[in-house]
């Protein structure tokens, strides 16, 4: 995906932002710091459609995903939100925009490799970002970062740059929290969530490795029980600057809410 085009473009929108403003107002600590929140602010506003023209998505027409969107959102108590396809050659999903603009993400292999059931888990997963406001708190942990640097740089440029590596740094172990949090309140909302978002985990992290996508929309549920059981049984070390947590741990916590709700796997 044209990821580079959105960071790239978002980089743009708060340099301009941040020029304009230090052209017409005097550069002292508290500008600065108002500079950037105004800066971060208008991106926040305009991340959107930044998304929407980078990434080259258009709105969904097709009215089964529709449906399984809609029904996925109102488990989540979720309202007004745009689903997006994005073309792309990897399984892949997100949730994207501000208060005004809520917006789904799915890429083609993913609706074409993934069943009912499986589409409306990974939905339910995207929809518990929004309705756990994950874009707000990480464009709010983002602008923190961004303002504890210039603050400290403006007295010694050193530690400014430390606290800015640290930030970046620890962006990753929080957005596996975010992720872990988002699996969390989408199996929490009905028994069968926790299963099924688990076999479309697999499929996208595991077998789409190895398997066409035309394949993966049928492979056998008893199938994917059996790898689920192998994997949790497996361990996997999680990557330090990953931004998901690994899928062991996923089907491991996932496993435990389907247990929570009594899921008897031989019924």
């Amino acid at each position: 995906m044209w990821w580079w085009k959105y960071y790239f473009m978002s980089f743009m929108v708060i340099l301009l932002t941040e020029t304009l403003i230090s052209l017409i107002v005097p550069s002292t600590v508290v500008n600065t710091l108002a500079e950037l929140v105004l800066a971060f602010l208008i991106w926040y506003l305009l991340s959107p459609y930044i998304m929407i023209s980078a990434l080259r998505i258009k709105e969904v027409k097709d009215e089964n995903l529709l449906r399984l969107a809609s029904y996925s959102a109102a488990l989540l108590g979720v309202k007004r939100v745009k689903v997006y396809e994005i073309q792309s050659s990897y399984l892949n999903a997100l949730a994207f925009g501000n208060v005004f603009f809520n917006a789904v993400a799915l890429t083609k292999p993913l609706i074409e490799g993934l069943n009912d059931k499986e589409l409306v888990a990974v939905l339910a997963h995207e929809f518990a970002h929004i309705k756990n406001k994950d874009t707000e708190i990480q464009w709010f942990y983002i602008l923190a970062v961004n303002i504890v640097y210039a603050l400290l740089s403006f007295y010694m440029l050193p530690l400014g740059l430390f606290a800015l590596a640290l930030g970046i740094i620890s962006m990753f172990y929080f957005h596996r929290y975010l992720e872990k949090k988002a699996d969390i309140t989408a199996a929490s909302t009905t028994q069968w969530i926790s299963e099924y978002l688990s076999y479309a985990l697999i499929k996208i992290a595991y077998l789409s490795t190895t398997l066409p996508t035309s394949m993966l929309k049928y492979f056998p549920e008893f199938q994917l029980l059996f790898i689920k059981q192998s994997l949790l049984g497996s361990k996997e070390r999680e990557k330090f600057f990953s931004t998901h947590p690994s899928l062991n741990e996923r089907l491991r916590y996932l496993e435990d809410i389907s247990r929570r709700w009594g899921k008897n796997y031989f019924m």
